[in-house]
């Protein structure tokens, strides 16, 4: 993993951070044969109760309809979610957890509560508010954020 250090900006201390996490969890989640990008779309089902629209589902991840799609085929494949055809839209298609899928995130969310409780050991309570204010505000200052008005791109082609 890459150093920094405590004074690095805050946006690269969050970037880092997120890496660690993530590469962390698809090492606990590895002998499960899933990866994290994989897990969090079958968490989602589980906590809608066993099933979404596929286009729902692509948002609530954060993930475009092309990402879901390839990680959807590779679930399938699995075995551990099967696609409907939408009864609405003949175009569409509802994302429901098998059996085995059901299974599956019973057993990592038990996993990954005692991992979670590790990662944050030795961080109040106060500790964490303030990170998911912090967080949060990040969030919303980038929402925000018009990158055409902003400052003029280095990058961007000048007409002569």
């Amino acid at each position: 993993m890459t150093e920094y250090r405590v004074g690095d900006p805050l946006p690269r201390l969050v970037y880092f951070t997120s890496l660690a996490l993530q590469q962390h969890a698809d090492r606990l989640l590895a002998p499960c044969n899933v990866t994290l990008e994989q897990f969090h779309p079958l968490k989602l089902l589980l906590l809608a109760g066993g099933e979404l629209p596929q286009r729902l589902l692509a948002e609530q991840s954060g993930k475009s309809a092309a990402n879901m799609t390839r990680i959807l085929d590779r679930l399938v494949k699995k075995g551990l979610v099967r696609r409907i055809p939408d009864p609405h839209d003949r175009r569409a298609f509802v994302v429901a957890l098998t059996p085995e899928g059901r299974g599956l995130v019973d057993k990592v969310v038990r996993l990954f509560d005692s991992y979670l409780d590790r990662v944050m050991a030795g961080i109040s309570p106060a500790d964490e508010e303030v990170c998911r204010r912090v967080l949060h505000r990040l969030t919303e200052n980038l929402a925000s954020l018009e990158p055409s008005v902003a400052i003029p791109h280095p990058c961007a082609r000048r007409e002569p």
